[in-house]
């Protein structure tokens, strides 16, 4: 809890950058192939996953069409569908959502705002 917490914190801390570099679709797309490569060899972390897309997402790193894209055509295969079902239930939640998206709705995001 701790570790991801803290991983969480660093997001935070690094998503104001990382708005300066995902400047479109096709870049946020190749952070979150980043993040997928990375993490595919940690049980842990892939755990994480969704957590970190939503933490990226209020920063506002991430739009809910890149999110919705990864999800559906996403092209990079390393551990993809583990990385899918992960991430399903939110993306289920964010299709479903009138009028947009409350990540808010997560305990753990206020200590991301």
């Amino acid at each position: 809890m701790l570790g991801s917490l803290f991983l969480l914190l660093q997001i935070k801390s690094w998503a104001k950058l990382l708005n300066t570099f995902c400047t479109s679709g096709k870049l946020e797309l190749e952070l979150i192939y980043k993040v997928q490569m990375q993490w595919y060899e940690d049980a842990k972390l892939m755990k994480l996953f969704p957590e970190i897309i939503r933490s990226l997402y209020g920063q506002g790193v991430l739009a809910e069409d890149t999110i919705l894209h990864w999800f559906c055509k996403g092209t990079n295969p390393k551990g993809r569908q583990t990385f899918v079902e992960v991430l399903e239930p939110s993306v289920n939640w964010l299709e479903e959502a009138e009028g947009g998206i409350s990540w808010t709705l997560f305990p753990w995001f206020y200590l991301l705002v």
